[in-house]
């Protein structure tokens, strides 16, 4: 659910009654006891409307708000420009760590492993002790059986119908330099190095190499860039 507004919802989602449907459907687990949680895709459109989606999943009776924020692989990479740009995501981790203070639900930033260093700072307990997991202690099996570091860090390591998943997840040299978290730039050298990781997919996209800095961090490692929070 990207939008309380229909019109909105429905045009990026490219589906005509994609509100009304996504709505039934919590309305259909609410009423038979299964749990559910929304998902909502942030972009320079909707990020006003966040705190307002949260309390309608408290409302509606959703377990949590888990907030996307854009990647650019796959079709992603067509509305790279909608995406926020890296004072406006400081900003908006630092409005959802605030609002988590003030609902029973969990919110949870994704692809935004920056939001453990600003839950810190705001004295937020968390029950996440890592950001980025990405071949560290998560990967993703496909369909057709490739193994990916994570669904947006497209580096097929093996498939499982010819590889033994075990030998792909301990023996493959692209996990291997992950889990070194021997990182360049800032992130290499930042205290929150073990905590946060920063995004590998979108230090990918952005400089070409999964290992380099992630290029959407405001934080110095000496200390914090002055953003309003």
């Amino acid at each position: 659910l990207d939008s309380l507004d229909p019109c909105k919802n429905d045009a990026f989602r490219k589906l005509a009654n994609a509100y009304e449907l996504t709505v039934a459907g919590m309305k259909n687990l609410k009423a038979i006891g299964l749990p559910f949680q929304i998902h909502t895709t942030v972009m320079d459109w909707n990020v006003a409307e966040l705190e307002a989606i949260t309390d309608f999943a408290v409302e509606i009776g959703a377990m949590g708000h888990h907030i996307f924020f854009l990647v650019p692989t796959g079709r992603a990479v067509n509305i790279e420009d909608e995406a926020l740009r890296v004072v406006e995501y400081e900003k908006t981790l630092a409005r959802l760590m605030e609002k988590q203070k003030h609902v029973p639900i969990e919110i949870k930033p994704t692809c935004a492993p920056q939001f453990i260093r600003v839950a810190d700072k705001k004295g937020v307990p968390l029950r996440f002790s890592k950001g980025c997991l990405a071949g560290i202690s998560y990967c993703i099996i496909s369909p057709v059986g490739d193994v990916q570091p994570c669904a947006y860090l497209e580096m097929p390591l093996g498939n499982v119908k010819e590889i033994p998943f075990d030998v792909i997840w301990h023996d493959d040299e692209t996990l291997k330099r992950l889990r070194t978290m021997e990182y360049g730039g800032k992130c290499g050298i930042c205290d929150f190095k073990s905590r946060c990781g920063g995004c590998r997919a979108r230090a990918n996209y952005y400089n070409g190499d999964y290992m380099a800095e992630d290029n959407w961090c405001l934080y110095h490692p000496r200390g914090e860039a002055n953003i309003d929070s």
